[in-house]
């Protein structure tokens, strides 16, 4: 029987952790993008995070969206993995 509970209760903090954890959405600014080829460089930096899901880089626009799980990702990450690419970027907006 307290096997039981030790299983129920393991499993119901399981699922609670995973009903917190929630797909996010942020818009990057992206530095340091110079040719065509850069955004290719970027999205494959930052899909090589944890949690990430899609990542769309645009050129043009010099941005990145990114949508990532926020229990295995924070911007934080994102940016940094830009960054350790040779593109240093910041949160332009995302909740």
């Amino acid at each position: 029987m307290t096997r039981l509970l030790a299983l129920l209760t393991l499993g119901m903090l399981a699922s609670s952790n995973a009903a917190s954890a929630a797909d996010r959405t942020v818009t990057l600014t992206v530095d340091n993008m110079t040719c065509e080829a850069c955004p290719y460089i970027v999205k494959k930096a930052i899909e090589h995070v944890s949690g990430v899901s899609k990542v769309t880089v645009s050129f043009k626009e010099k941005t990145a969206v990114v949508v990532f799980d926020d229990a295995k990702a924070d911007v934080k990450d994102l940016t940094s993995a830009a960054a350790k690419a040779g593109f240093p970027s910041a949160l332009k907006s995302g909740a």
